[in-house]
C-alpha cells in the first residue's frame, strides 16, 4: 500500500493510480479499515480511480483515532491535500458517511459529490455498546456483528467480519464511537450543494432506513437507493447491487 505523512504520521492507503475522469475516496467506518471497500475495490476499477485510506489509528495507519467527527474532517482535508487529488467524490460508510456529511458543510477542496452509505444526520450510539466494548469486548464482538448484519446473511460473512472487528483495539471503537455519539447536523443538511447517493439497506439495524430517508429529504437533489436483504455493511452483504449503483451514479455525473 502507498504511504503519505498527514498531520505528522503514516497513513496507509489504496489507490489504483488510473488515469480516469474521476476519483472515488471511500471513508470507512468506526472501527473499520480499507478492507471495509475490499468489493469495491475489485469491482469499480473501471469506473473511477478508487483511494481507500485507513483512518488514523486504524489499521496500517498511525497514529491515534480521533474522537469527533470534525477532527476526522479536519484529517482528511489534510490528507487530500498531501495525496494531490484535486477533485473527488467522497464515499463514507455509517461513521465515514458523518466525516463525508462534515467534509461537505466545511466546503473541502475539491469536492465534486458524496456517497453516503449506512450513515445519518446524526448518529447516537446506544449505551450497549459501549459496555460492550469497555466491559467484553471479546464476548461483544460476535453480538455487535449481529446487529451491523441483515438477518439473512451469510454465516461465512459473519465470521470474516467478527474476525475484523477483534483484529482492532477497544479503545479505537471507543474513540470513534464517542465521535459518532457527538455528531448532529440535522439542521445543517441545506447546506450541501453537490450531487448525492445516499445508499442503504433495508434491515439495516445500527443506521435504520429512516435515517437515509431524512437524509435524501433534507440534501437538495438527493437520490435514495435501498439494496434489499441487506444490513449495515451492505457494501460486503450485496456487493454487486452496491456496485452497479455506484458505478450508475458516477456515469451520471458525465
Amino acid at each position: 500500500m502507498p504511504e503519505v505523512f498527514v498531520q505528522g504520521t503514516d497513513v496507509h492507503f489504496q489507490d489504483t493510480l488510473k488515469r480516469l475522469p474521476r476519483t472515488i475516496v471511500f471513508l470507512h467506518g468506526a472501527g473499520g479499515s480499507h478492507h471495509t471497500w475490499r468489493d469495491q475495490w475489485a469491482g469499480l476499477k473501471g469506473v473511477a480511480r478508487l483511494v481507500i485510506p485507513d483512518l488514523p489509528g486504524h489499521a496500517g495507519s498511525l497514529g491515534s483515532p480521533k474522537d469527533t467527527v470534525e477532527g476526522y474532517a479536519d484529517w482528511l482535508a489534510d490528507f487530500v491535500k498531501e495525496t494531490g487529488l484535486g477533485k473527488f467524490i467522497l464515499a463514507g460508510h455509517s461513521m465515514g458517511g458523518a466525516v463525508a456529511l462534515q467534509a461537505a458543510l466545511s466546503r473541502i477542496e475539491g469536492l465534486e459529490a458524496l456517497i453516503l452509505a449506512g450513515t445519518g444526520a446524526k448518529l447516537k450510539v446506544s449505551p450497549v455498546i459501549f459496555d460492550g466494548i469497555a466491559g467484553r469486548f471479546k464476548e461483544f464482538a460476535p453480538e455487535l456483528v449481529e446487529w451491523m448484519m441483515a438477518r439473512s446473511s451469510d454465516q461465512l460473512l459473519r465470521e470474516d467480519i467478527t474476525r475484523d472487528v477483534l483484529s482492532t483495539r477497544p479503545s479505537t471503537f471507543a474513540a470513534d464511537f464517542r465521535a459518532c455519539d457527538a455528531f448532529d447536523v440535522r439542521g445543517r443538511l441545506g447546506g450541501i450543494d453537490v450531487p448525492t447517493l445516499v445508499i442503504v439497506g433495508d434491515d439495516d439495524r445500527l443506521t435504520p432506513l429512516k435515517y437515509s430517508e431524512f437524509l435524501a429529504t433534507n440534501i437538495r437533489g438527493a437520490v435514495l437507493k435501498i439494496l434489499h436483504d441487506a444490513g449495515h455493511v451492505a457494501m460486503l452483504e450485496k456487493p454487486t447491487g452496491m456496485n452497479n449503483v455506484i458505478a450508475s451514479f458516477v456515469h451520471s455525473l458525465e
